[in-house]
C-alpha cells in the first residue's frame, strides 16, 4: 500500500491498493494515520496550555520536563 499526500494539509489521506480484500487493510491504515495525527495535535495543544501557566505553577509541576538519560 502507498499513501497519497494531501496538497492542502500535507497528510496521508488516501491509499492505493489493487486486488480484492483490501477494504479492511485500507480502513485500518487510514484510521491509524488519523489517530496518530489527533494524538500529535492533542500533545501539542497540551504542551501549549502548560507553557501558558504562571512560572510558580510551572515550577510546581516541573514544566518543561527535563529529559532523563535513563529513559532513552
Amino acid at each position: 500500500m502507498k499513501s497519497e499526500k494531501s496538497p492542502i494539509f500535507g497528510g496521508d489521506i488516501a491509499v492505493r491498493a489493487r486486488g480484492n480484500g483490501f477494504t479492511y487493510a485500507i480502513q485500518r491504515f487510514v484510521s491509524e494515520k488519523i489517530q496518530a495525527r489527533r494524538r500529535r495535535i492533542s500533545a501539542d495543544h497540551a504542551a501549549w496550555e502548560l507553557a501558558q501557566l504562571p512560572d510558580y505553577l510551572k515550577q510546581d509541576i516541573q514544566w518543561p520536563p527535563t529529559p532523563d538519560h535513563e529513559e532513552h
